[in-house]
């Protein structure tokens, strides 16, 4: 089998096209049954509350402006008001983005914010790979990452958090996650790309700040109460009751016999110790935060 068929499957196969054609159909998909409760609804990884247009407006096969006004003329109830909104202003970050390469152009290989030039990364091959392939142990970070293996896409929400927990709670440098994303997403964008993992990072422009660490344990809790994303991307832990599903390494060992989870032969036990690791993450952002 070809190493992109699933990304085939994904993109030609299921209904979605590539194309200019396939753009505005997909555009009008999203004004019909997307938008209408978008800003709740987009943080949701197993909901269809996104448009997914960002591969077709990276190629061009429809523009922002086009995205602009056909949702602004749909969105004619009041009630769908605040969710045109938060996509428009989803729309302005993308260019606000190219923006910043436009004005900074070393923006992909540069920490826009000097004092994260001395940041301690700690560089770790093996934990990069563990991240890279899906396999950290954690429930909703091994989701996200085989989502992008597998599809070529990754959930926004889902992107914060395998962004955070790269280079907060495995330590390892934003460029490592950009150069992957590059690498994996059908719609890898230059400045998108660049801006949003030094947003993730702390040292881009009107960044997250450094010590807000995204605990993936409660965001998968939050954002997939069910377990739906987390049980379609790894189907391993599927047997788990959604007590366990999150942080299976919190489940006796009856519970995940029962389920057919065996840590550390069917899937991993956690990279790192969560609460450790955002201690560490804090003190190493203490450590550059005078300067």
């Amino acid at each position: 089998m070809r190493w992109d068929h699933n990304l085939y499957v994904y993109w030609c196969e299921q209904g979605r096209g590539v194309g200019e054609t396939a753009a505005k159909n997909k555009l009008q998909d999203f004004l019909g049954e997307g938008l209408n409760g978008y800003k709740t609804g987009r943080d949701f990884p197993a909901r269809r509350s996104i448009s997914q247009l960002s591969a077709h407006l990276h190629f061009g096969e429809v523009s922002p402006n086009q995205v602009w006004y056909a949702s602004a003329a749909a969105a004619t109830d009041s009630n769908v008001e605040t969710d045109l909104d938060c996509f428009h202003s989803e729309l302005g970050w993308r260019e606000f983005s190219y923006y910043l390469l436009y004005h900074f152009p070393t923006l992909p290989e540069q920490n826009f914010q000097p004092k994260f030039d001395g940041f301690p990364w700690q560089d770790d091959p093996e934990k990069l790979r563990r991240w890279q392939k899906g396999l950290t142990g954690i429930p909703i970070v091994d989701a996200g990452m085989r989502e992008l293996g597998q599809t070529g896409f990754m959930h926004n929400r889902v992107r914060m958090i395998v962004g955070s927990f790269l280079v907060k709670n495995l330590l390892q440098p934003w460029r490592h996650g950009e150069a992957w994303f590059w690498d994996c997403l059908v719609d890898a964008d230059l400045s998108s790309n660049s801006a949003s993992w030094q947003w993730v990072a702390g040292s881009g422009a009107d960044a997250a700040p450094y010590f807000r660490v995204f605990n993936p344990v409660t965001q998968g809790q939050k954002f997939d109460p069910d377990g739906e994303y987390i049980r379609r991307y790894v189907p391993e832990l599927s047997g788990l009751p959604n007590k366990f599903l999150f942080a299976p390494w919190e489940a006796d060992d009856n519970v995940l016999c029962q389920s057919g989870v065996f840590l550390g032969e069917n899937y991993p036990a956690p990279v790192v110790d969560l609460k450790k690791s955002r201690a560490t993450a804090l003190e190493a952002w203490q450590a550059i935060r005078t300067q």
